[in-house]
């Protein structure tokens, strides 16, 4: 069978992740560097001090910190550069991969991976799509939030149609979907679903993502897009958008990633796909 490589979306990060690896391993503290110099070209502090910050001791001051590292503007490019890193020193290992995919933010990963993008343009999009996703600096601008629901999800879809604000952001698997929208609107759907037998889990992001509540990010974004040269890719990326593979035309790839943050993640049909493509 094939290999696909598959990385990691908003919601995964956590404080010191692969503080070990990066310690030990040459190619995993060159990803911290690269994006800690993002940082500084735009005059701001490094990324690897709110990943990797100096201990604390009590819980609300851990919580603090916690929540730092949830906000966009570090989360995305905390979970890339630490995605190249470890992707990095995989193949340092004689790692190949047949396919690349992610969910979410990591596809953009994954478009590195196969070569679309190079390391330091996928950093300045890293740090570029954390930074227009964040929420705009008004007090009364709710970002919204979002939850997993484990259940079937054409049912989840039936239960949620007559909730105003809510949708289905990602497809993750024929039992598990993930849904978007206003902070009481979240709300409302959890209590509901959980009274209706699903299991519901709040998730660790400061914004719904994949609806038109970040619909302010995708200008700024797509003018990053197109600051930087992408490529042909030299494996098959698959979509969240549509769960098939990207075309290998350049321009195409770079079109369909500007509309990318308001789209739903159709991450069950992708895995699917990449299963009949022979990936095991």
């Amino acid at each position: 069978g094939k290999v696909a490589v598959l990385f990691s979306g908003q919601g995964s990060q956590y404080l010191n992740m692969g503080r070990e690896l990066t310690c030990h391993f040459p190619s995993m503290m060159s990803s911290q560097t690269a994006i800690n110099k993002q940082f500084h070209a735009v005059g701001k502090k490094s990324l690897s001090d709110v990943v990797y910050p100096i201990p604390v001791f009590e819980q609300s001051k851990r919580a603090e910190q916690e929540l730092a590292l949830r906000l966009t503007q570090y989360a995305q490019p905390a979970i890339g550069s630490f995605s190249v890193g470890l992707f990095n020193t995989f193949k340092q290992a004689g790692f190949n991969a047949d396919f690349a995919a992610g969910h979410s933010f990591g596809e953009l990963t994954a478009l590195w991976a196969a070569g679309v993008l190079s390391e330091t343009d996928y950093m300045k999009l890293a740090m570029a799509r954390g930074e227009a996703m964040a929420a705009p600096d008004d007090a009364n601008f709710d970002a919204g939030s979002m939850a997993a629901v484990i259940g079937d999800v054409s049912e989840v879809e039936a239960k949620i149609a007559n909730i105003t604000d809510v949708s289905i952001a990602n497809y993750n698997a024929n039992n598990q979907a993930v849904i978007a929208g206003t902070t009481e609107a979240i709300k409302l759907a959890s209590t509901q679903l959980t009274q209706d037998g699903f299991k519901v889990i709040e998730l660790p992001v400061s914004a719904a993502f994949h609806t038109p509540l970040v619909e302010h990010a995708q200008a700024p974004f797509a003018k990053a897009i197109d600051a930087v040269t992408f490529k042909k890719p030299t494996m098959s990326v698959y979509a969240n958008a549509t769960g098939e593979a990207h075309s290998d035309n350049a321009k195409d790839i770079k079109a369909a990633l500007k509309d990318h943050i308001l789209q739903s993640v159709q991450f069950s049909k992708e895995i699917n796909s990449l299963y009949q493509a022979g990936a095991r």
